[in-house]
């Protein structure tokens, strides 16, 4: 097998695994309940709280701020060049993108779970098991692949610890 079709393969397996976890999640989980947990990755509120920290003369939000709004560039750069389309059977939302690969969703939620994570650090399980979850409610509202959250989040934690050794 050439190496295009070992990458249409692990597309289809992507595809088909991803499809799996969304007709998991339908049957378990009122719609409310990843549509919340998504919103809570949404770049407006962890810009709207690390302004309002740096504001505030808090280190922490001028470590959010520099991780989210660097994060967003990257990610922004990324779609940009892979060019991944989202799910087909993907809910009505409004978004910022068309693209899927990274999910910025994903790698807010790790960089952000990364850095909070340098100021109160008995919190790290609690922080990666968020970041996970907010990945997790992007596959159940059909707005990501699975590898879109895997490298959103590898990305997100990557950022984050590479400026914390900065």
């Amino acid at each position: 097998m050439d190496g295009r079709g070992v990458l249409t393969e692990i597309k289809e397996r992507d595809e088909a695994w991803s499809q799996r976890l969304v007709v998991w999640g339908n049957g378990r989980f009122p719609r409310a309940v990843p549509w919340l947990v998504a919103r809570t990755g949404d770049s407006w509120l962890w810009l709207a709280l690390a302004g309002w920290l740096a504001w505030q003369q808090q280190p922490i939000g001028w470590a959010l701020l520099r991780v989210v709004v660097i994060t967003a560039v990257i990610v922004f750069t990324a779609k940009a060049i892979f060019r991944r389309q989202r799910p087909q059977k993907q809910t009505i939302s409004i978004g910022a993108d068309k693209y899927a690969f990274p999910s910025g969703h994903a790698a807010r939620a790790g960089a952000v779970a990364i850095t909070l994570a340098t100021f109160w650090p008995t919190w790290l399980p609690l922080l990666l098991l968020w970041s996970l979850l907010v990945s997790f409610a992007r596959i159940l509202l059909s707005r990501h692949f699975l590898t879109d959250v895997c490298g959103g989040l590898m990305l997100g934690y990557l950022v984050a610890l590479i400026l914390q050794s900065l």
